[in-house]
């Protein structure tokens, strides 16, 4: 390992590709801008979390190393979600950017070796992520003046941040060189990274991925800790609902090497297995980075070619083409690839399949020790049987009897479903005339509360990956044509910059439709359910909504409306950038600060109302994440103003967060609108300056 590390040492001096991206990005007015807001997020987390601290409690010196500690882990996981976000952006297009600007087959031409050209791309995409790293530290050593954070707490930090952009460039690099990326797989890699993290996350809060002890208790820790960034991050901070397990207490078959490192350190393993894997996945691209550029076939070929797999040239029937082509080419093309069509329908069928088999989980019923069946009343005989441990027993009801479902008064006569009995006592012990009887509906498998969190979590993610694909989509479309040259070729057809600019957004918006209908239809499984339980259960109509029905109207405004303009962000991006990478990270760095900007902007307007404040339900509904947090979770997430046991105000807020939501699309609107002016007008101007 220690000659194979100093081989790579030794090709990094005097190399040209790394130099030239560290001497030019130093000097590049968008690198610094990036640097200073960086910087800029990371004080003004300090100085919001110091003042809140200090005007809330007595401050001695335990409390002041609390504040210390909570202050390091907020700038932990801000600064790994960063390097997490700028990571891929950077490292995407390793390599085929070159191969894009037509300058690749000239760099294979130079004396430069595999090895030089290929760490000198993957160093010269992490050297601006390194940059911000080591630009934090002096910020995250405010964090040592309180005490309460150990050095070496902050070392693993930083390790676990660096590890994770290392081996996102090192997959970068092997997925460009093996011919299996392009420019259109950019983003591809890039939610593969943000699926990998969410995905990872959510299994880890599944019993089934956490080990057992010694004596049979299941582990804090999972098997997944060791591969995940930010959960390897929460054993850092020592979280005592997190911990790891001591080797001595886990089965003698999980202690050995390298079992029982990964389960008892599992913040060590991950930074040594993502270098290592790094090296793994480099090493293939220095030995056969030229062999595979000299090659026409890409691996996918070569696979097809020796199975007698490809059917050669294939015909097919011709597509009617929309009135609007340039709409058409933007919605079906982007649609019609086989890789396209795989995540598309592989995005839906998830999103359905998870909520149908949420749904199924929250509607099915767990078996109970005391019940009573669908029979058990007899009304001509004034009976009720009553099953405890499958052993029926038969007890007289008279009129005295005080019956009572949810600690409400509750009558059998019109008949019931399958109902648990949580408590009854009779008239005399020798009688067998009950006095009161206590009944609730069976338990779910999954808890209203669980079911509405995972659902709520679900909802958002999918939100969020809609946003990121229209987003990197768009800030693509023109970008894409300025580099292969066919918008001069557009430009020179009768095609105005109105026509062309009004297809891209239509055509994107097409596009997505079949995305944002995936967390609508999810929801409305949810409202249909309680509409039929309303209808047809004889105690269902007690019960709250589990969601706000008025979220089928509210879900999709807000869905179509806030991706079009995610889309118009990321197309006026892209008309002003030269460059796919620099369009896509400064579109999705718009987005990603705008939608958390309202989302905490929100969030703190709506956990503090105290009554029916039109004003904050205003602002809130320009924040669709916490409007789809209001929808799903009203009482968790919406303080007194959704408060159930005051129905006419509940009423009332619900109203004014249905108009405030759709006065919020139509603010949108209107800046969609303004941007496709500003675009159209400054089109020309636009494309004649890159030019020159």
């Amino acid at each position: 390992m220690f000659a194979l590390a100093h081989y790579f040492w030794r090709l990094l001096p005097a190399n040209p590709i790394l130099l030239r991206v560290i001497l030019a990005g130093g000097k590049r007015r968008r690198d610094l801008m990036i640097r200073m807001g960086y910087l800029g997020l990371l004080i003004t987390v300090v100085l919001f979390s110091l003042l809140a601290s200090i005007g809330t409690t007595n401050q001695d010196l335990s409390q002041l190393a609390k504040t210390s500690a909570s202050l390091f882990q907020t700038m932990s996981i801000l600064q790994l979600a960063l390097v997490a976000l700028l990571a891929p952006i950077f490292t995407a297009g390793a390599i085929t950017q070159e191969k894009d600007s037509q300058t690749y087959d000239i760099l294979l031409s130079t004396p430069l070796s595999n090895g030089q050209i290929v760490l000198g791309s993957l160093f010269s995409r992490l050297f601006f992520i390194v940059a911000l790293l080591v630009s934090g530290i002096p910020i995250f050593s405010i964090t040592q003046i309180f005490g309460g954070v150990a050095n070496r707490s902050i070392l693993f930090s930083f390790a676990i941040a660096a590890a994770t952009a290392l081996v996102t460039g090192a997959l970068a690099i092997a997925i460009a060189t093996f011919k299996v990326g392009t420019r259109r797989t950019i983003f591809g890699f890039y939610l593969f990274v943000v699926v990998y993290l969410v995905g990872l996350y959510g299994l880890d809060r599944m019993d089934a991925f956490h080990p057992v002890d010694l004596y049979g208790v299941p582990l804090q820790t999972s098997w997944l800790t060791g591969l995940h960034p930010f959960l390897a991050l929460q054993v850092v901070f020592g979280d005592p609902h997190y911990l790891p397990p001591q080797s001595t207490s886990l089965p003698p078959a999980l202690r050995s090497w390298p079992i029982g490192w990964y389960l008892s350190s599992p913040h060590t393993f991950f930074i040594a297995f993502m270098s290592t894997l790094s090296v793994i996945l480099v090493l293939p691209s220095v030995l056969l980075l030229r062999r595979m550029a000299q090659s026409t076939l890409s691996p996918k070929s070569w696979i097809l070619e020796k199975f007698h797999l490809s059917r050669g040239d294939r015909k097919r029937k011709p597509r009617p083409v929309w009135s609007n082509p340039i709409a058409w080419r933007e919605a079906r093309t982007k649609a019609s690839a086989t890789r396209s069509s795989f995540l598309r329908y592989a995005f839906i069928s998830a999103g359905l399949i998870g909520a149908a088999a949420l749904l199924y989980l929250y509607a099915s019923t767990r078996p109970v020790n005391r019940h009573l069946d669908r029979n058990a009343y007899d009304p001509a005989m004034h009976e009720l049987t009553i099953i405890d441990n499958d052993t029926p027993s038969t007890y007289r009801i008279d009129n005295k009897t005080i019956i009572t479902l949810n600690s409400r008064p509750y009558s059998l006569e019109a008949g019931h479903t399958e109902l648990q009995v949580v408590s009854f006592t009779l008239v005399n012990p020798r009688s067998r005339t009950l006095s009161t009887l206590q009944l609730a509906p069976l338990p779910r498998r999954l808890s209203a509360e669980q079911a509405r969190s995972f659902l709520l979590g679900a909802t958002m993610i999918e939100f969020a990956a809609i946003l990121l694909i229209v987003t990197n989509a768009a800030a693509s479309t023109v970008t894409r044509e300025k580099e292969d040259g066919t918008l001069e070729l557009l430009l020179t057809t009768p095609i105005t910059s109105r026509y062309y600019l009004w297809g891209k957004l239509r055509g994107l918006v097409s596009f997505i439709l079949p995305l944002a209908a995936t967390p609508v239809l999810s929801v409305g499984m949810f409202v249909l359910y309680d509409l039929g339980r309303f209808v047809f259960s004889s105690h269902g109509s007690t019960d709250p909504w589990f969601i706000l029905p008025e979220a089928l109207l509210i879900l999709p405004a807000i869905l179509i409306v806030v991706s079009a303009f995610a889309a118009m962000v990321g197309m006026h991006m892209s008309l002003r950038c030269r460059k796919t990478v620099v369009a896509v990270m400064a579109s999705v760095g718009i987005m990603l600060g705008l939608c958390g900007a309202l989302g905490w902007c929100g969030l703190m307007l709506t956990s503090g109302m105290r009554g029916a404040n039109p004003v904050q339900l205003l602002f809130a509904g320009f924040s669709p994440f916490t409007v789809l947090s209001l929808l799903m979770a009203p009482d968790r997430f919406g303080g007194r103003l959704f408060d159930p046991a005051d129905p006419s105000a509940m009423f009332a807020a619900r109203v004014q967060l249905l108009a405030f939501s759709l006065v919020a699309c139509g603010v949108y609107c209107l800046a969609i609108w303004q941007l496709y002016k500003n675009m159209v007008k400054n089109f020309d101007m636009t494309i004649r300056r890159q030019s020159r």
